[in-house]
């Protein structure tokens, strides 16, 4: 329980940073702050083809954000929830670094996830916790 724990406060903490990084990159590079605004002349289909790649930009640099993280903080979450990837095998730069993108990927788009589960664990976590001294003793309240 205590590892998956960490796991997700970790995660958490990750996606929540990214998140942060990819919010302050948006405010400055003027392609990704602005919404795509077609001409009065222009087909609906050219506005709406500007805001999708827009938002796939964004997602592409939520995605390199959580990778360039958890590559500076060396997360490996497979590692840390005792799974063994299919590229455990290969060479250990080309391991270590799919291992930081699949960080990448999971820090970028399950940031809400993390933080959902993480606040269900605590909470079932200080339960049982409290629930402890009433089963040792037999009483209920």
């Amino acid at each position: 329980m205590d590892d998956l724990l960490s796991f997700l406060g970790i995660m958490a903490a990750l996606s929540a940073s990214s998140q942060a990084i990819t919010q302050q990159m948006k405010k400055r590079i003027v392609f990704l702050h602005l919404q795509a605004k077609a001409k009065p002349d222009e087909n609906i289909l050219d506005h709406l083809y500007e805001e999708a790649l827009r938002r796939a930009n964004l997602h592409v640099l939520a995605g390199v954000n959580g990778t360039v993280l958890a590559a500076l903080v060396q997360v490996h979450p497979l590692q840390m929830l005792k799974l063994h990837p299919v590229w455990a095998q290969s060479p250990p730069i080309v391991a270590t670094s799919l291992d930081y993108l699949s960080a990448g990927v999971i820090v970028a788009y399950g940031g809400p996830f993390f933080h959902d589960l993480l606040g269900v664990l605590r909470a079932y976590k200080t339960q049982t916790k409290a629930m402890a001294p009433v089963v040792m003793t037999g009483k209920s309240t």
